[in-house]
């Protein structure tokens, strides 16, 4: 049975995990740190131009929120982003539509097309549970010199650092980073902000491993 949230008086479908923390900034509330979900944008849909000054999650349009939410509930990849990037850029100019190819790919579902199954804040492991994700992110991590830190089952690292890489013109670390995001995101890791965040606090506050 297809799991749903209750937001605001409405149902919407659970979003994809690959999505993490960054459907936060999409969605609910568009923090200062939203240049790591830029980054992220840009890497999948391969617009390196890509902005989302000027973009709060609040001004989502009774029509645009729910496409949203059903763009969120699929699995990021290039299209998906685009999808996003678009419903962005509409936010930005402050329009309040979402254009016609964009509501037949991603139509809003009404409450009774949704099985009311809530669930709450936290989403379930979808990761195979004999494959860790950590392993992977931190051997990027050492390559960069990047401090992270594992902690709680979420990972703490600087934003900007992140950020910054996500942004880099090497087309091969752009997608082992945002592949390694995805992977930490299904397996139910939370990327958190830890500014300047240094290898030794990262040694001395990480429990599952740290760079």
């Amino acid at each position: 049975m297809t799991r749903c949230r209750y937001i605001e008086g409405h149902y919407y479908e659970k979003f994809h995990p690959g999505w993490g923390s960054f459907s936060e900034e999409l969605f609910f509330y568009t923090s200062r740190y939203y240049g790591v979900t830029e980054a992220f944008l840009r890497s999948l849909s391969e617009l390196p131009d890509f902005s989302m000054n000027g973009y709060k999650a609040r001004r989502l349009s009774d029509l645009q929120k729910p496409v949203m939410a059903t763009i969120l509930a699929t699995e990021p990849d290039r299209e998906t982003s685009l999808a996003v990037i678009t419903l962005i850029e509409k936010v930005i100019k402050r329009e309040v539509d979402v254009g016609t190819n964009l509501l037949e790919k991603f139509p809003p579902k009404s409450a009774h097309e949704i099985p009311v199954e809530i669930h709450g804040p936290q989403q379930n492991c979808t990761h195979h549970v004999d494959i860790s994700p950590v392993e992977p992110w931190l051997n990027i991590a050492e390559r960069l010199q990047m401090p992270v830190a594992v902690r709680h089952h979420h990972i703490e690292i600087d934003m900007l650092v992140l950020a910054r890489h996500l942004n880099s013109t090497n087309e091969t670390l752009k997608n082992n980073l945002h592949k390694s995001i995805i992977d930490l995101h299904n397996a139910g890791y939370e990327i958190r902000n830890h500014p300047h965040l240094t290898h030794s606090e990262a040694h001395m506050i990480g429990d599952e491993g740290a760079v």
